[in-house]
Formats: C-alpha cells, structure tokens, sequence
C-alpha cells in the first residue's frame, strides 16, 4: 500500500546553487557578499535555466540571497529560463539547513513551485534532509549552479519537514557543457 503522503504532490522547491564565483584571493579587495560570476559562472547559470525550460520545470517565484554572486546567478539563470517574479531574502546568505527550513516553512503558500537561490553547505544539506532517498549524483556536493527540484507532498509551505520529498530534476552544469 502507498504511502499517504505520496498521495499529495502539491509543491516543488527548486533549489539553485549559485554559479561559480571569481575566487576570493583574485579580489582581496571586496567582501564577500560583492564577489561576482566568473564568466563561466555566467555560461553554466544560462544554460541551467535553459535546460530547465527544456525540461518543462515550472517556477512561480524566486528567493535569492543577497549576495553579487547569487543575483547574478539569478539573471543569468533568466537569460536561459525567462523572467522570474524574484525578491531577495537576507536571511539565505551563509544558512544552514535549519535556517532554510525555516525560509520555506515561511514562504507564500499561492508559490507552488519556488525557485531559491543560495549557498553551500546549506543547500546540500537541505536536498539531502528534504528527500526521503539519497541522492548518489550530489554525495560530494551540489556543484555551482547545480539544480534540485524537489516535489514534497504538502499542501502549504509550512507543513516542509525531513523526508517529504523526492528529488524529479537535478540540472548539473557539467552534464550540459559538452552538448
């Protein structure tokens, strides 16, 4: 007999690494928050929302940490995707997954399928804690701009715990560089 909570697929997260950054010792200069995408940040972030376009993933609102290298993940992300209805969320700038938990317990429940934009290890974390199997492709973590969507059976944002998900689409830029 299925499980219950199988029953009911009312949302998706789609959790967006940022794209690769220029690395911190190449611009001693700026902090943290203002490190940009190398371009091939910008490459792999553009052809990520393309691939998701490809794959009919649908996304009715975007969350994205404050920082240069996540907004900017974001645009380029669009370049690929189209336009997303997109706000900046302080608070998934350097979270843990106890603190994301408590971002998408808090998100508007008209959004079913949220798009959120951030930062390792919080985000491999939260794919990992979200889903009731393991992932084998993400062990050694979520690459930049790599992509889970995952469906949880719940009908309101605040009802996301452990274990409620499973992973449908996971977007890796190096699977779609050679292509």
């Amino acid at each position: 007999m299925a499980d219950p909570s199988d029953l009911l697929i009312d949302r998706t997260l789609v959790l967006l690494r940022h794209a690769k950054a220029v690395p911190p010792e190449s611009r001693p200069d700026l902090p943290d928050l203002d490190r940009p995408l190398a371009d091939r940040g910008w490459r792999d972030a553009e052809a990520v929302g393309r691939e998701a376009r490809a794959r009919g993933l649908r996304i009715d609102a975007a969350l994205a940490s404050p920082a240069k290298r996540a907004a900017e993940t974001v645009e380029a992300f669009e370049r690929g995707y189209g336009e997303l209805l997109v706000a900046f969320e302080p608070g998934i700038y350097e979270a843990g997954v106890a603190r994301l938990v408590e971002i998408v317990t808090e998100a508007d429940d008209t959004e079913k399928q949220l798009l959120i934009v951030g930062h390792n290890p919080g985000f491999e974390g939260l794919v990992h804690r979200l889903s009731k199997e393991p992932i084998a492709e993400i062990s050694d973590g979520l690459p930049t701009a790599g992509l889970a969507a995952i469906e949880l059976s719940i009908t309101q944002w605040s009802d996301a715990r452990e274990g409620i998900g499973r992973v449908v689409e996971l977007i890796l830029p190096r699977d779609l560089r050679d292509r």
